[in-house]
């Protein structure tokens, strides 16, 4: 058996306990916002971890309050459309990645998980939160059709419409296992060891079979379309972010900061 071990000066460390593997998003100053040094880190953590026969079950959660709040925007860029489809399609790409890969992915989520962190959320096997979980969707419509997609296969296309077409909104982790993007809610106190018990449940199982196991299963959500499906994402987010929508936002942003932006929003009369 391995002995468990810990990286420490990365956005991403790594832990183990016999069978299990954590994965730890580690930025907690920034909520654990989405950057390309954490997407480097998550990489090569899953591409260790991949190779690692004694390992069978990976659980990715995130250090400080939260478990992830999306995106990091603070650097936004304006690229072209077509350097801007080529960015999310990495993205894509990646969530994928964790959707197929061949050990199962559980995802150990506290406190928020927002936009892109519901994307990471929506590819993992199992969910387990606690009742004091934010799940949900940017403060202001900056995007469309590239996160709310993914919710449609776990809580249906109705109240995902209804989610993602309110800028802002927010369920928690109770109705979260009620609407079914998370498998299970647990008080916060019990999360660690109920996400630890479902790991050590399914570790017992040989990884060849574990493996066979998973793959059928996403083969039925492959013939659902889920793959297919998230593949559209990227083209229509680059083509939403050119619309005047998204500009008067962005420009109101910049006039007002983000936090005047959200507040001039939220003031519209309708």
């Amino acid at each position: 058996m391995a002995q468990n071990q810990t990286t420490t000066d990365k956005a991403v460390l790594i832990e183990k306990k016999g069978k299990i593997a954590y994965i730890i998003l580690n930025r907690p100053e920034k909520l654990n916002a989405l950057n390309k040094e954490l997407f480097d880190d998550l990489d090569e953590a899953l591409d260790l971890l991949e190779k690692d026969e004694s390992v069978s079950v990976l659980i990715i959660k995130g250090n400080g309050r939260a478990f992830s709040v999306g995106y990091d925007v603070s650097k936004y860029s304006s690229p072209s459309v077509i350097e801007d489809k080529d960015n999310l399609e990495a993205y894509t790409r990646r969530w994928i990645r964790i959707w197929e890969y061949p050990k199962p992915i559980i995802a150990q989520v506290h406190g928020y998980a927002l936009a892109g962190g519901t994307q990471l959320v929506a590819c993992c096997d199992i969910v387990v939160t606690d009742e004091e979980t934010q799940f949900g969707f940017p403060s202001l419509p900056l995007g469309g059709g590239f996160v709310g997609i993914y919710w449609g296969w776990h809580v249906g296309h109705q109240r995902a419409k209804m989610l993602d077409l309110t800028a802002g909104s927010r369920i928690t982790g109770r109705e979260a296992e009620q609407y079914g993007i998370a498998a299970k809610c647990v008080p916060a106190d019990q999360l660690e060891e109920e996400a630890l018990n479902i790991a050590r449940g399914i570790a017992k199982t040989p990884l060849d079979i574990l493996k066979i196991k998973k793959q059928a299963h996403n083969r039925i959500m492959d013939l659902q379309g889920f793959r297919t499906g998230i593949n559209f994402g990227p083209e229509q987010d680059a083509i939403i972010h050119t619309a005047d929508g998204i500009k008067l936002v962005r420009q109101k942003i910049q006039e007002l900061g983000l936090k005047g932006a959200i507040r001039w929003f939220n003031e519209q009369d309708v």
